[in-house]
């Protein structure tokens, strides 16, 4: 089930429940209008409907939860599927906090993307990716092309750095190796605090290589768009 914010809800009907929910369509990945069909109760808890695209009559299941008085419980809409198009990534606050600019050029491309607008979408990719290099690199190589920039990068943003504190928080003295002398020390909260930067580490060392694996795979096999005036029929 994929939760829904309450703000894509365009009508209601004399219930307060959701009549009319803008989404873009798993199927046809056009922003479109689903019209809810009437809403059926389900264990005093939760109240269930169907949903149909407007442009390609895709259907869609809509799931409200329900408080104690039986009213729609603010925050609780679910579907499924999943509507298509993106969400922002896990830690977009961090792009925010590093530049307020380069974090409004994410969202602006996901927004195009979402409005599938893909040749304006890749051009505001572009320009975050340039935004990002030179906002990391020293001010005299924010004149270079951007593979030469992002080459660059390689040599001016310190990568060992993650390996570095996490060696320092697990030696003997560290924050979190210290705590191995007595075990009985080890609170829940250190053991999230753990778990969450191995989690971190794992992203870091593991499941972004080989993410990056994948999509160059991808790359590679997929099929190349003719250009406009090529002269192919």
């Amino acid at each position: 089930m994929h939760h829904l914010p309450d703000s894509s809800i365009q009508a209601r009907f004399a219930n307060g429940f959701a009549r009319t929910v803008e989404l873009i369509c798993p199927q046809c990945h056009e922003k479109a209008i689903f019209e809810a069909h009437p809403w059926q109760e389900h264990g005093r808890q939760v109240v269930a409907t169907e949903m149909q695209c407007s442009r390609c009559e895709n259907e869609m299941l809509l799931v409200q939860l329900l408080d104690d008085m039986g009213n729609s419980k603010p925050g609780s809409l679910f579907t499924y599927p999943a509507p298509g198009g993106r969400s922002s990534m896990p830690g977009v606050q961090h792009v925010q906090a590093l530049s307020g600019p380069l974090a409004r050029s994410y969202d602006s491309a996901l927004k195009l993307y979402n409005h599938a607008e893909w040749g304006a979408a890749a051009l505001t990719v572009r320009h975050l990716l340039e935004g990002l290099a030179a906002r990391l690199l020293s001010a005299d190589k924010r004149g270079l092309p951007l593979a030469r920039q992002l080459d660059a990068l390689q040599h001016e943003v310190d990568f060992t750095r993650p390996l570095q504190d996490i060696a320092q928080l697990m030696a003997p003295d560290g924050a979190f190796g210290r705590h191995f002398d007595d075990e009985s020390s080890i609170d829940k909260v250190t053991v999230e605090h753990m778990l969450e930067l191995t989690e971190q580490l794992m992203q870091y060392l593991v499941v972004l290589p080989g993410e990056m694996a994948d999509l160059r795979s991808r790359i590679a096999t997929a099929p190349v768009p003719l250009r406009r005036g090529s002269g192919v029929a």
